[in-house]
């Protein structure tokens, strides 16, 4: 457990204790493409949430808790949280303890937990887990690919283990679920729906073109439109 005590959640650019959107990836935690969105003259800025140990695979709701520390302790208020696949659970984890400083979720490609089924993917081989999740050319082809297998299987156990714990976080801001539809995990909008139990504020499904990987595609005013309705 050694390097997990001390990681954490790194935003870029810095909480500096006003309004804040803050992106959280999902499995791999690729976040470059979030630098589209933030062409010169777009407000507000979105920023991006990496874990700053990528190789420890603490559980949804640990970083989802170090994400709240990390914002509360910064003073930043009106905020919005997006996530992306299991990111939009951290983004749950992380609501739960927010409180007023909260004006709402964007979930992307990420059913609610009791309707997300068990992830059968840790028990692929390497490369066939790496063509499974899109996984970059660079990694597919280099011989650190064991390693990074070993990272994804953990990282789906601890989220079988999140689901199987049947969590049951009560937030009392808008929730905004977006689904694409060629995606296994976000096509159906009835399960994307019932994350209307998550809240006591509403939930707006939006569905659009595209796969699992849509997020690192999707139009920035399309985005923007979306955080807008939260706020």
């Amino acid at each position: 457990m050694g390097g997990q005590e001390s990681a954490n959640y790194i935003v870029s650019p810095a909480l500096d204790g006003g309004p804040a959107v803050i992106f959280v990836p999902g499995l791999g935690g690729r976040t470059k493409f979030v630098d589209q969105w933030n062409e010169p003259g777009r407000l507000p800025v979105i920023r991006r949430a990496n874990w700053s140990e990528p190789m420890s695979v603490p559980s949804v709701d640990e970083r989802g808790t170090a994400l709240a520390s990390l914002i509360t302790e910064s003073g930043a208020t009106d905020v919005v949280l997006v996530g992306h696949s299991m990111g939009g659970l951290v983004c749950l984890e992380a609501a739960r303890h927010l409180e007023r400083r909260l004006r709402g979720t964007v979930i992307m490609c990420q059913y609610p937990p009791h309707r997300t089924p068990l992830s059968p993917l840790a028990e692929l081989p390497d490369r066939a887990l790496a063509e499974e999740i899109e996984a970059p050319p660079h990694i597919m082809d280099t011989a650190a690919l064991p390693e990074y297998a070993r990272l994804w299987r953990s990282e789906y156990h601890l989220l079988n283990r999140y689901l199987e714990s049947d969590p049951r976080p009560m937030l009392h801001t808008p929730i905004i679920a977006v689904g694409a539809i060629d995606d296994a995990s976000s096509w159906d909008t009835e399960c994307l729906n019932d994350w209307n139990q998550y809240t006591t504020d509403g939930v707006s499904v939006q569905m659009v073109e595209g796969g699992h990987q849509m997020v690192e595609q999707l139009d920035p005013e399309t985005l923007r439109e979306w955080i807008g309705k939260v706020r």
